[in-house]
């Protein structure tokens, strides 16, 4: 599937939006329902624009919204690592849209800010999907954080954070973390 990204435009595109992200459940999510007016309130906020946000559309052969990257605590992009959020519409999960625009983030963060050394992600610990993606990508786990994330009905499932660096991404490799310093 041939894809593509468009920066999200907040004059334009805030109905679209709103109604795309109220339009199902995002079970790997904090908050995994919303409304459209908690996502108007969310753009009015500067949530998906501005100096610390970037949000992009993916958009498949047909330029229908099939997913969205939003790319947030960018202020760190000079001293630090930006984190992002991944959606893709349930009808466009497992046909390698998660790992296409993972690639393609990392390529345009690397590419764009020259200072930058590396970019994190995190996720549930039972979102497989999602971190076969990071794997697959270059991304290796550098963190796992017991009971830190809520789900839909109140339980706490662990969260793990995967990163990937400048270095790697140039070589095409994966530099393992060391899990056994401390003994």
């Amino acid at each position: 599937m041939k894809l593509s990204y468009k920066l999200f435009d907040p004059s334009s595109d805030k109905e679209l939006l709103s109604n795309w992200l109220s339009s199902q459940e995002w079970d790997f999510h904090v908050n995994s329902k919303t409304t459209p007016e908690k996502v108007m309130k969310l753009i009015e906020e500067g949530s998906f624009t501005g100096e610390e946000n970037q949000t992009f559309w993916i958009r498949n052969e047909q330029n229908l919204s099939i997913g969205l990257i939003r790319l947030f605590e960018m202020d760190d992009l000079e001293d630090g690592s930006p984190l992002f959020d991944l959606r893709i519409l349930n009808e466009y999960r497992g046909q390698k849209v998660g790992e296409t625009a993972v690639n393609w983030l990392t390529h345009y963060l690397f590419q764009n800010w020259s200072s930058l050394n590396r970019i994190e992600g995190t996720t549930r610990v039972d979102n497989f999907p999602m971190r076969k993606v990071f794997t697959k990508c270059g991304y290796v786990k550098e963190g796992h954080y017991r009971q830190s994330w809520p789900n839909a009905i109140g339980e706490l499932k662990d969260t793990v954070r995967y990163a990937i660096l400048r270095t790697d991404w140039i070589s095409k490799t994966s530099t393992p973390v060391n899990w056994n310093d401390d003994l």
